[in-house]
């Protein structure tokens, strides 16, 4: 078992085996491992929802069912399909989950801490987004972003810059008073190669692929120095959006930007979004795709982003592509926590 399950993850404590104290984390369930085969699906063996990425990378494929595997739970238990580079099935109730994992290929835990885990939280009634969440002193905020436009590589700049890394590629938003709070990950990060590049690390640490046909890197953070990791939970204070200008908007404002850096003015802004737009585009980064409304759990999901909406602030990062503008961006975004 990877040792990483022995770690609350997303303010999930797994019983029997998280080592650490409980520190009133919100949620507790049953992790389990079986080897016995999936046969307990309740009929139609259908699949109620499936989501396939034909990718160039690779081939993923994930199927959710209706089960009866947890008794005590028997209206609210589902099993989780996934045939990628790792292949097996997740048993998943609101109390509890059960790995059935194939030896060969990518571990279990790579697909545990975001969709299995995700759809433990929804059950739970807690939103799961697909972002990256940093502390800021005694702020959280997130990060979200179009694949491959630049979420990681500025949350690596960010770690540089007196940010600390709470959560990769999933933030789960749990509601607490006067506000939300957000409770770190796993102590590891996902990156891509580029964004590697943009941190200092001891020249013998290596990073192994996240699997074969993936070219992001594992970072371990408990082992680097480089990076810095924040154990602790916090509330949130704003959700940023990245629109990071294409490289031909920036050559056409190329004397806009000589003329920022001349003034050393920021290359970029940060401008509020309204609720309609930022309620789409909280939909549109949910972890579990489209499978809310076989889960029946789409009304409420909107009504619970409305209401979030209300409490914290959403905003767009608008900035020039090039990696010599992060260090300015991470000074805007101080600012704005300023403000």
């Amino acid at each position: 078992m990877n040792p990483l399950f022995k770690l609350p993850l997303h303010g999930v404590f797994s019983t029997p085996f998280c080592g650490s104290a409980k520190h009133n984390l919100p949620i507790e369930i049953a992790l389990d491992f079986t080897s016995e085969p999936r046969n307990n699906l309740s009929e139609p063996i259908q699949p109620i929802w499936t989501m396939v990425d034909k990718g160039e990378r690779y081939h993923s494929e994930v199927s959710l069912y209706k089960s009866n595997f947890h008794d005590n739970d028997i209206n609210n238990s589902y099993t989780l399909h996934v045939n990628c580079q790792g292949k097996g099935s997740f048993n998943i109730s609101p109390k509890a989950i059960t790995i059935n994992w194939q030896a060969q290929g990518t571990g279990a835990d790579h697909y545990f801490q975001t969709l299995a885990i995700a759809l433990n939280l929804e059950l739970n009634n807690v939103l799961c987004i697909h972002a990256n969440a940093l502390a800021y002193k005694e702020k959280a905020i997130a990060i979200v972003a179009p694949s491959r436009t630049g979420k990681t590589t500025l949350t690596a700049a960010l770690s540089q810059q007196g940010f600390a890394l709470m959560t990769d590629d999933m933030v789960a938003l749990h509601k607490v008073t006067g506000g939300y709070k957000i409770y770190p990950s796993w102590p590891v990060a996902r990156m891509w190669p580029d964004s590697l590049n943009a941190i200092a690390f001891e020249e013998n640490e290596e990073h192994q692929k996240v699997h074969e046909n993936f070219e992001k890197r594992i970072v371990n953070l408990a082992k680097t120095k480089a990076v810095e990791f924040c154990d602790q939970p916090k509330k949130l204070h704003v959700i940023y959006l990245l629109n990071r200008l294409p490289r031909e908007q920036k050559n056409a404002q190329k004397n806009e930007q000589q003329n920022a850096q001349n003034s050393n003015t920021p290359i970029g802004e940060i401008i509020p979004i309204g609720s309609a737009q930022a309620l789409i585009i909280l939909l549109q980064n949910s972890i579990l795709g489209s499978c809310y409304s076989a889960l029946g759990l789409e009304k409420s999901r909107v009504k619970a982003f409305s209401t979030l909406l209300e409490n914290i602030a959403f905003k767009q990062i608008n900035y020039q592509s090039g990696k010599e503008h992060l260090n300015a961006i991470g000074e805007l975004i101080k600012k704005d926590l300023r403000a």
